[in-house]
């Protein structure tokens, strides 16, 4: 191993004694090399195999902070095959899977509060554990604290690893793939602390860009960093002859609680009949539509029959797997902007329901038997609806 090699240090780490959501953490540094070399065994490649256990399902992991000096110099080194894809686990590593902060941004105050709480109740915690009926139970309660407090650390150290590695992975908005820069910039919207730095950089990104998607990315990040001083380079794009961008634009404007019929036509297009998916915009998935949808929501406290009506055609179109996560994101806003909450006196039939929901019913109910959202069913069951097509069609 070279002193240029990304993965110099990579056996002074002590793996064997940290955590990650499978047990201790001794696979990882396999998992770096099989990445390095670009081989592996199984049907997963590594990076997904190495995501699955320091940050399964948004979990980060005591390990995977461990990772991120690794992971910024393999984005940093040509010869580091799909770079793109080690930012955009540097992204998860960061803050989780995005769609828990999408449409709105990342605010990570918020677990350093938590974190902070958690310190302050350590005598309750120790009252708690000693109020314990055994030494099992005891040990057990001890455990558990512990635990919680490992996951909340890890958590904010996850966050702050790899903030201090952007001065190092910016310049990567001039990278020669577009992918990369893409990606890059989707890491630099969830940094509102490094906005001042980061803003001029995609502004000239934007500015350059010739990916549609890529330059999306980059309209997004500024709306997500929700500087004000932004809103006007945004608006510029608003008629972009560019369908990305003028759909960026009007999400990202939403973000700053603007809404007028330009941003409300670009949204319902792109909501309707989204551009082709590609690896330059990776936001939600990739799901230009799912992101409409969300815009859409926040746009307005009540939802528009065009609005939905929209929403359900761009359900109609979510067909087969490349149309999945468009028909999940989509299927659980719509439902929650028409059937929100819990209903004042549930429906006795669907007379009772209003025009729109109505129209949402018999939408589902003209469909084949489908698993819609956990969040689509949840709704209709609050609602008193019922959730199979054949009692819906009754």
């Amino acid at each position: 191993m070279t002193d240029d090699d990304p993965l110099v240090g990579l056996d002074d780490v002590p793996w064997d004694r940290l955590q990650h959501s499978y047990g201790m953490a001794d696979d990882v540094p396999g998992h770096l090399r099989a990445m390095q070399a670009g081989v592996w065994e199984g049907r997963y490649p590594p990076i997904a195999q190495l995501a699955n256990r320091i940050v399964h399902q948004g979990t980060r992991s005591q390990a995977a902070v461990h990772t991120v000096p690794f992971l910024v110099r393999m984005s940093l080194d040509p010869r580091t095959a799909n770079r793109h894809q080690c930012v955009g686990l540097l992204v998860a590593i960061a803050i989780g899977p995005d769609n828990n902060f999408l449409p709105n941004g990342y605010a990570p105050e918020e677990d350093r509060a938590y974190l902070a709480s958690l310190h302050g109740e350590a005598d309750d915690w120790a009252r708690w554990i000693a109020e314990a009926a055994d030494d099992d139970q005891r040990e057990q309660r001890r455990a558990n604290c512990a635990q919680v407090l490992i996951d909340a650390e890890a958590v904010v150290r996850s966050y702050d690893a790899v903030r201090e590695a952007l001065p190092a992975l910016a310049p990567l908005l001039t990278s020669d793939s577009p992918e990369l820069r893409s990606e890059t910039a989707n890491l630099l919207a969830w940094f509102h602390e490094f906005a001042a730095t980061s803003i001029p950089l995609l502004k000239a990104f934007i500015a350059d860009e010739v990916s549609p998607g890529a330059a999306a990315t980059g309209v997004l990040a500024l709306g997500l960093l929700g500087r004000p001083e932004t809103v006007a380079f945004i608006e510029g794009y608003l008629d972009s002859p560019t369908v990305e961008l003028r759909w960026a634009s009007a999400y990202a404007l939403t973000r700053f609680g603007i809404s007028n019929p330009a941003i409300i036509d670009a949204l319902t297009q792109v909501v309707a009949h989204p551009p082709e998916k590609t690896e330059t915009m990776s936001f939600l998935s990739g799901s230009y539509r799912g992101l409409a949808a969300m815009a859409l929501a926040e746009a307005s406290e009540t939802p528009t029959l065009r609005a939905v009506d929209a929403m359900l055609a761009g359900l109609a179109d979510s067909a087969g797997a490349e149309g999945f996560h468009d028909k999940y994101y989509t299927a659980r806003t719509l439902f929650a902007i028409v059937f929100p909450g819990d209903p004042a006196e549930p429906p006795r039939s669907v007379g009772d329901l209003s025009n729109i929901q109505q129209r949402v019913v018999r939408f589902v109910a003209d469909q084949e038997e489908a698993a819609w959202p956990s969040g689509a069913t949840d709704a209709f069951r609050r609602w008193k609806v019922p959730t199979r097509n054949p009692d819906l069609r009754v």
